[in-house]
């Protein structure tokens, strides 16, 4: 889909987002969901979804942490429904693994439910690896550590490899790395900071000053980088994003800032332009299978589902330090 298309189909599901929910809603799940049907290549249908959540709820029982026509309902409810196969006989395992997360003394939150779409494999041994993580985290950064990191704590651990002590002391060792080079504190920086180690969970110099030089590029473009966009900047470092791909997403952020329906929410130009340039990427190297991307897809989704503004193998970019230097 071209950007041409790509706007008219957006623009299409925007409205239907505002017809069934109304303009009065957060203005960020109305451009999220037009975003997130138009990158399937879907109608939103309002119907059909309040139908998923009705569902969900009913199936549930209240088992699942979630409250009905609450924000994260709506996306948990759209995980499911541009998801493969039937989009309710996952419901009954989600709120299995909902409970092992329960059980390992997660505290209830939606943040919880969202978590359990990416428990995966061994799911005991799982759940256990993402506690220690997080036990971990909280010991490094207390403040920081909240019931939001619940899915990014379990996304991060789905490798049995994953050395919790290592990689948290590396999350907080990239927070404060970025902090120091003019990054705002706060969720978005953390969350930031836990993509960075998909890439690795010890820590990377070049990918640091990497992920500064993405966001540099963009400022030379004259586009603000806001907090919210920080944890796009590490989907941009895995996606080894170059300057021809830059510059792709300045043409793309440009032409969406020029539609009448991103001017009370031009923030969120520089997202779906991301989310857009990065779908490409990964749709031409699947074609040519050069190497598995399905995660980047759905990195951007847990960051969408996860409402970080308050999909899984795993990417290593096999040329960082080169992307680095043709910046240079």
């Amino acid at each position: 889909m071209d950007n041409e298309q790509f706007i008219i189909a957006f623009e299409q599901n925007y409205q239907r987002v505002i017809n069934y929910i109304g303009s009065g809603v957060d203005q960020q799940l109305v451009m999220s969901l037009a975003c997130k049907y138009t990158l399937a290549k879907k109608p939103f249908s309002g119907v059909m979804l309040q139908k998923v959540i009705d569902q969900v709820d009913e199936m549930a029982k209240g088992a699942l942490p979630i409250r009905n026509s609450s924000t994260i309902s709506y996306r948990f409810a759209a995980q499911l429904v541009l998801g493969e196969g039937d989009n309710l006989s996952k419901v009954p395992e989600l709120i299995e693994n909902d409970h092992l997360l329960k059980e390992a003394k997660f505290k209830s939150s939606p943040f919880r439910a969202i978590g359990a779409l990416f428990l995966q494999g061994d799911k005991e041994q799982h759940t256990n690896r993402a506690k220690e993580l997080y036990t971990e985290m909280n010991r490094n950064q207390r403040i920081l550590t909240s019931a939001e990191d619940i899915p990014y704590v379990v996304y991060l651990t789905i490798p049995s490899n994953t050395q919790a002590l290592v990689q948290a002391e590396t999350i907080a060792r990239y927070y404060n790395e970025f902090r120091k080079h003019q990054f705002a504190m706060g969720n978005h920086l953390q969350a930031l900071a836990q993509i960075a180690t998909i890439y690795s969970s010890t820590y990377n110099e070049v990918l640091l000053h990497y992920v500064i030089q993405l966001k540099e590029e963009l400022t030379k473009r004259n586009i603000k980088v806001k907090k919210m966009h920080y944890p796009y900047l590490g989907v941009l470092a895995l996606a080894a994003t170059n300057n021809m791909k830059m510059d792709e997403i300045v043409h793309f952020h440009g032409q969406l800032m020029e539609q009448k329906i991103f001017k009370n929410a031009k923030h969120y130009a520089l997202i779906v332009a991301i989310q857009k340039v990065v779908q490409d990427l990964m749709e031409v190297q699947e074609l040519l299978n050069v190497t598995p991307v399905a995660q980047l897809l759905n990195l951007t989704d847990l960051l969408d589902i996860a409402d970080i503004f308050l999909e899984l193998g795993w990417f290593l970019p096999s040329g960082i330090s080169e992307v680095v230097d043709f910046f240079n």
